[in-house]
């Protein structure tokens, strides 16, 4: 690994800052006692976090039109490209299943047996990581906090695992 000039190290220092914030925003977001609230923001910023993928390994991101996308569409797109590990896929689609859930049934209730479903998506390497995170919760552990910290899991893989691969390319 090559040493960093000035103008990299700025340019890492400024990339650690607007993760900083980004963990902020968040964790405020998706902070709540309402698994409701929890799927259907966690699911914005999963949602999110997959198109600014898309869109930043498109040579001309606009043909495609990549916000008229379905959540579906942009998610095996995304896996199929190789843009993510595609142990995740599976994960990621039973988040926005569940958020359809709520979205076509008002009576939806997410509860431990719903949260078993979505951990029986998860792949070793991810519930490691998943767990690592858990085990950082000063609260006790309870479904929404283990739904919380699932969906925090899903959406650090996407924003910043890649983003550390790609850096370290850089920098080789």
């Amino acid at each position: 690994m090559g040493e960093m000039n000035k103008t990299e190290l700025k340019k890492f220092e400024d990339n650690m800052l607007e993760l900083k914030n980004k963990l902020e925003r968040f964790h405020l977001d998706i902070n709540s006692e309402n698994p409701m609230q929890i799927i259907l923001k966690g699911n914005l910023y999963i949602e999110y976090a997959l198109r600014e993928r898309l869109k930043e390994h498109l040579e001309n991101p606009e043909i495609l039109e990549c916000d008229k996308l379905t959540f579906d569409q942009l998610a095996r797109l995304v896996f199929s490209l190789g843009l993510l590990p595609v142990d995740i896929f599976k994960t990621v689609t039973e988040v926005n299943h569940i958020r359809n859930l709520y979205s076509h049934d008002l009576k939806y209730n997410f509860n431990e047996e719903e949260y078993r479903k979505l951990e029986i998506t998860f792949s070793s390497d991810f519930k490691n990581m998943y767990l690592l995170f858990l085990s950082k919760n000063k609260y006790p552990i309870n479904t929404l906090i283990k739904l919380q910290t699932a969906i925090f899991t899903i959406w650090q893989l996407i924003t910043n695992r890649y983003n550390m691969l790609e850096s370290s390319k850089i920098y080789k």
